[in-house]
């Protein structure tokens, strides 16, 4: 059965808009001073801790198309060969060390000289990581992040939390009717590098239509 993406596509979009507001009110709450004594957004500029190294899952089928629809807009082949190759790499690397993945330093396939190349169409994590933030899931205890490293070291007190449960109900609702539609109820968990190699397997790298993603190894039943 075809299922059409795009009206998920666009409640997605609109669901990241609302969380990067959220975001950048964080940063002008958390002003930092700056080189020349300025007063500026927090922001990762001159940060030599990317959290773009950091091993990140992602666990949602919609997020998987919504970064499909970024990488389908790259029309640079040269770019595109060197993001297959980087994937690759990367899944090797993972692989290699699958109880380890918290302390490994591997650089997104997606960061050209430090610069999300599908920064639009990056997932959720990728959007509220670096800021304090909280979730609040049913019959577990309150999850708090205290923001990234270098956050930490310009901040000591957390007056502004983004609280990501509304967030994440939104997407999980999404992702359920999605996942119904689709008749898709497997489990899916998988890092970006992953994502990518499932997009060139199912479509060719710069088409304009991403296809629902095959179980290549990674997904649990």
């Amino acid at each position: 059965m075809s299922v059409d993406i795009a009206p998920y596509i666009g409640k997605l979009s609109e669901i990241f808009m609302a969380s990067d507001e959220l975001y950048y009110k964080s940063q002008e709450h958390y002003r930092c001073t700056s080189s020349e004594g300025k007063k500026e957004p927090f922001s990762c500029t001159g940060c030599q801790d990317n959290c773009c190294t950091t091993v990140f899952y992602h666990y949602t089928l919609i997020e998987y198309f919504y970064l499909a629809q970024g990488l389908s807009l790259i029309d640079d082949q040269e770019m595109a060969e060197a993001i297959a190759e980087r994937s690759q790499a990367y899944c090797m690397e993972t692989a290699k060390n699958p109880y380890k993945t918290d302390s490994l330093r591997i650089m997104c396939p997606l960061n050209f000289d430090g610069n999300c190349v599908v920064y639009k169409n990056r997932p959720m994590i990728c959007r509220v990581h670096g800021v304090p933030s909280s979730l609040n899931q049913t019959g577990k205890p309150t999850q708090y992040w205290d923001g990234c490293k270098r956050f930490r070291q310009l901040h000591t007190e957390f007056p502004l939390v983004i609280d990501r449960t509304p967030i994440y109900t939104q997407i999980a609702l999404l992702e359920g009717q999605l996942r119904k539609e689709m008749v898709f109820f497997q489990r899916y968990k998988k890092t970006i590098a992953e994502m990518v190699i499932d997009f060139i397997k199912d479509e060719p790298f710069l088409s304009s239509t991403p296809a629902p993603p095959s179980c290549h190894g990674s997904c649990g039943k």
